[in-house]
C-alpha cells in the first residue's frame, strides 16, 4: 500500500470512529431528555453501534496500518457503555451508570488521535 492511500485509510477511519462518537453522544443525552420517547435513545445507540462495529471490522481487517491502544480501548469502552445503558432499559433502572460509562467513553476518545480536535 502506498502512503497515500495509506493515509486515507487512516483519515476514513478516524472519521467512521468520530461519526460513531456522535451518535453516541447522542444516545447519551437523549437517555437523559425527558421531553422524548425512549425509543429516541435507543435508536441512536443502535447507529452508534453500527458505526463503532464497522469502524472495529475495519481496524481488524487492516490491523497494520491502523493498529492503536486507544482504538482498541474505545472500542471495549463503548461496548461497556452500550450494554451499561441497555440493561438500565431492560431493567427499568436509573442511568447514573450509564453516564459514568458514557463519560470514560468521552475521555478516553478526547484524548485519543481520533479526538475532533485532531482533525
Amino acid at each position: 500500500m502506498n502512503i497515500e492511500d495509506q493515509l486515507s485509510l487512516i483519515e476514513d477511519f478516524k472519521v467512521l470512529l468520530r461519526r460513531a462518537m456522535i451518535y453516541a453522544k447522542h444516545s447519551h443525552d437523549f437517555i437523559f431528555d425527558d421531553s422524548v420517547d425512549n425509543s429516541t435513545a435507543l435508536f441512536y445507540l443502535n447507529v452508534a453501534a453500527s458505526k463503532f462495529a464497522a469502524a472495529e471490522s475495519l481496524y481488524y481487517s487492516r490491523i497494520n496500518e491502523l493498529e492503536s491502544i486507544e482504538a482498541k480501548e474505545i472500542f471495549q469502552l463503548f461496548e461497556v457503555y452500550m450494554k451499561e445503558a441497555l440493561t438500565n432499559y431492560r431493567t427499568n433502572h436509573s442511568h447514573q451508570w450509564s453516564d459514568i460509562e458514557f463519560n470514560r467513553l468521552k475521555e478516553a476518545f478526547a484524548y485519543s488521535p481520533f479526538a475532533f480536535e485532531n482533525k
